[in-house]
């Protein structure tokens, strides 16, 4: 027994020699830990103060589609509501199509007013940003190389402006500043763009939230509620796309055959004022053939309002309703982060870095000096 608490306590007294081992390490290389710490800290101090200020805003909104989102044959939408009716996964896939091309590139040649000037939000964003910060996003090394090669040639014109919405038809050039666009909103993971609009939804209470951020207010509350817009315009007509198309079928149907009767009754009562003393057989045919023609157009015309009344009833049930919980609003307060702080964390951080370097250095020079 005694024994055993003597080998305890040898160890316990190794342990202690080597934490004092490492702790006069440490004192001894305490100017190399403090430049390190004060080159972590400044480096932090530094990318905080240079790094602009940014104004974030959110949009929260529910959407019930409790009737039903039917929508067949439509190369997005249909493989997102499919077979599917409702549900929080409904909801979900709703949220992803925030960051979809077709929304995104809608939202972008939209016209606003920004400072007083009307345009479509891409050359705002152009003029606010300009192409040159916008291409600097994919340079690397401090500007000597890029990550992707595609943009620099966007610095040939870098007062380029878009000067039509159609982007079917947009030279590669239009298309290349158009992704500059939609990258700056998006993100791009492969070269280190972090997004600018973030959405997120709340599978309890089925609330969506919509988050921009920019270095504009002006950006950050034009992109919120452009895309919303968007969407919900987007998804509305979608879930209703079969209802709608069936809604016109019936009315122009409806509208056939109340020309028809018209013409009918028209011809019958020509008919019986121009024979008024005619009591011919071919008279009376003609004229049971009219009145039948007319009797069955009414019938006809009955049949079809019924359809149509229950189509636009059946339209209304199935348009989803979109209730807005939060709207964007101006001013938005900036979002700065402090260098202060940031030098103090860094110092702090630089520090047990640079600890961890003197002590595992130690450490290695153990090794190789018992092998």
């Amino acid at each position: 027994m005694s024994n055993l608490l003597e080998k305890d306590e040898i160890s316990l007294k190794q342990v202690f020699d080597i934490l004092r081992e490492y702790v006069d390490e440490v004192k001894k290389h305490w100017k190399l830990i403090l430049i390190g710490a004060l080159l972590f800290a400044a480096y932090s101090g530094y990318k905080a103060f240079v790094k602009p200020v940014t104004y974030s805003e959110r949009l929260t909104f529910m959407m019930d589609d409790a009737g039903g989102a039917e929508i067949p044959g439509f190369d997005i939408l249909g493989d997102l509501f499919g077979g599917r009716r409702g549900g929080q996964d409904n909801l979900d896939k709703i949220l992803q199509l925030f960051g979809s091309k077709k929304i995104i590139h809608s939202t972008l040649f939209d016209s606003v007013t920004i400072d007083n000037k009307k345009d479509f939000l891409a050359n705002h964003y152009l003029n606010k940003y300009s192409v040159d910060y916008l291409v600097g996003a994919y340079q690397s090394m401090g500007g000597l190389s890029y990550v992707e090669e595609w943009p620099k040639k966007l610095l040939n014109d870098e007062n380029f402006k878009f000067t039509s919405d159609s982007t079917a038809s947009f030279s590669n050039i239009e298309n290349q500043y158009l992704r500059l666009l939609y990258e700056k909103i998006t993100g791009n993971d492969d070269v280190g763009i972090t997004r600018s609009l973030n959405s997120d939804l709340d599978n309890d209470s089925g609330i969506m939230t919509l988050t921009m951020r920019s270095e504009h207010p002006e950006i950050t509350l034009a992109v919120l509620n452009n895309i919303y817009d968007k969407l919900s315009a987007f998804f509305v007509e979608k879930s209703t796309e079969k209802q709608t198309k069936t809604y016109r079928i019936i009315k122009h149907k409806k509208d056939s055959i109340i020309t028809a009767l018209k013409t009918s009754e028209y011809r019958l009562a020509d008919f019986k004022d121009s024979n008024r003393k005619l009591v011919t057989v071919k008279g009376y045919l003609d004229q049971l053939r009219l009145e039948r023609e007319v009797a069955i157009l009414n019938v006809m015309y009955g049949e079809v309002v019924k359809q149509m009344e229950a189509t636009d009833f059946a339209l209304k049930n199935k348009t989803p309703v979109v209730q807005i919980i939060d709207l964007p609003r101006s001013p938005i307060v900036p979002s700065k982060k402090s260098w202060k702080n940031s030098f103090v964390v860094g110092l702090i951080l630089g520090a047990f870095l640079a600890m961890v370097f003197v002590i595992g250095r130690a450490i290695f020079r153990k090794i190789i000096g018992s092998v």
